[in-house]
């Protein structure tokens, strides 16, 4: 049976996460975790990266799976020490304090919101070429909206069947790139790995975003850290896990593109399709539809996570108070779900996949700058709440090579770019200090028709 979610009764968290049952074991976070990585991006990633640095987009993912990989490690740590809804953004206002939290928390609910909607978008693109009724129009609108509010009912149902739906969504998406992998991988023609590089050069910061997009996620997913059993020990063998495996997956993957479609990878504008079509028309069309499918269940693993960020920011006193309910049947934070779903709706209807994908990096930078510095001070305060934590090994240097890469790619953003995350970091603030004095919402359940 799943063990009620519990923290020493001095923790902060307890409060935050009454309410909420531990019902998701190793696999089911390891599923959720690769069903964040496995999204558009490695169905589509392949082209631009080799557009933008030519023959090293190979090594351009080593690079960046170990930037941020760095930072998972630190990531891992601070979880396990401090395991509450809200993921990173419930261990670093522990190491730091409330404002810190909720800004991180902020942070990572932006992060995670433009990514929903920007691979929603995308999803309906690669659809609305079959179905040219989901191109454009009311009808695409219509079903972007469907879908999201859909996946919000499956999570309401409860944390167990939610986290049943990811691991079924994820095990389907992967199967196309496995079929791509073990398929490609003898028709590679060495002759095309050596890519033409692009005119005027490397671009080296574009590609870095690009890398860093396709490693992000798990950040996301770690807001279900208050329904994980055993977290001190589950939620870093599923980080690890599933950094390494997906690591390998990309460079594979980028391998057999560029052995397959060779100079023309650059420009295509799906890539794995194509590359495959050259192999046999049908394996062209399952890698087409295996990148909608993925597209969706990322949207599937979204769903379980994003909603317990804002969730956990109402049990915090910050966002509503609403937001903070959980069913009084399957305990699942039912209006978060709901709310989540109409911000990733509108975004997807109302956005474009580039534009949202690099904001939504943007976002994750500054996430993984805090989150890395709370690891540190954790472990210096020696702060457990569930338990013996992990411990990585040369904690420190750790954090500081992730963050070095961390703060490179920041400075790739543009004014523009910037401008806009300033004026939210702002905009966060201004609410957080306008409630700061409000009293902490109880711990309440409730269905919407009488709460308890």
């Amino acid at each position: 049976m799943p063990e009620p979610a519990a923290a020493s009764p001095a923790s902060p968290t307890a409060s935050r996460d009454a309410g909420l049952i531990r019902g998701v074991g190793p696999v089911a976070l390891t599923a959720a975790f690769v069903g964040m990585l496995v999204g558009s991006g490695i169905f589509t990633v392949p082209a631009a990266m080799a557009a933008a640095v030519g023959s090293y987009a190979p090594l351009a993912y080593v690079a960046c799976g170990l930037a941020v990989g760095a930072v998972m490690l630190c990531f891992a740590e601070g979880a396990s020490r401090v395991p509450t809804s809200g993921g990173v953004s419930g261990f670093v206002g522990i190491a730091f304090g409330p404002y810190w939290g909720f800004l991180t928390g902020m942070f990572n609910y932006a992060s995670a919101v433009l990514a929903s909607g920007a691979i929603a978008a995308a999803a309906a693109d690669v659809i609305g070429t079959a179905l040219p009724a989901l191109a454009t129009g009311p009808i695409r609108a219509i079903a972007i909206t469907i879908w999201f509010f859909g996946l919000a009912l499956i999570n309401i149902a409860g944390v167990g069947i939610a986290a049943r739906f990811v691991t079924i969504a994820t095990s389907i998406k992967i199967v196309p790139l496995a079929l791509f992998i073990a398929i490609g991988v003898w028709f590679i023609v060495p002759a095309q790995l050596a890519l033409a590089m692009p005119a005027g050069g490397a671009d080296i910061g574009r590609a870095a975003i690009l890398g860093i997009f396709l490693f992000t996620g798990i950040e996301a997913s770690l807001a279900v850290s208050g329904e994980v059993r055993n977290p001190a020990r589950t939620i870093p063998h599923a980080i690890i896990a599933s950094m390494l495996g997906y690591a390998v997956m990309c460079v594979i993957v980028q391998l057999i593109a560029q052995g397959l479609l060779g100079d023309a990878l650059g420009a295509s504008p799906a890539p794995l399709a194509e590359a495959a079509a050259r192999l046999s028309p049908l394996l062209g069309i399952i890698l087409g539809a295996g990148a909608a499918i993925s597209m969706l269940g990322w949207n599937a693993s979204d769903s379980l996570s994003s909603p317990r960020m804002l969730f956990a920011m109402s049990r915090d006193g910050i966002l509503p108070t609403a937001l903070g309910r959980t069913h009084r049947r399957t305990h699942a934070p039912w209006i978060a779900s709901l709310v989540h779903a109409a911000i990733a709706a509108t975004i997807a209807v109302s956005g474009t996949f580039t534009s949202l994908a690099i904001l939504a990096t943007l976002f994750c930078v500054l996430i993984y700058f805090l989150g890395s510095a709370a690891a540190l001070k954790l472990r210096r305060d020696n702060i457990a709440h569930a338990g013996p934590p992990v411990r990585i090994p040369a904690l420190l240097p750790v954090a500081l090579a992730g963050n070095a890469a961390m703060l490179w790619v920041a400075f790739q953003s543009t004014a523009p770019e910037a401008i806009g995350i300033a004026l939210f970091i702002a905009a966060a603030s201004l609410l957080y200090w306008a409630r700061r004095s409000a009293p902490l919402p109880s711990s309440r359940e409730g269905s919407g028709v009488g709460d308890s």
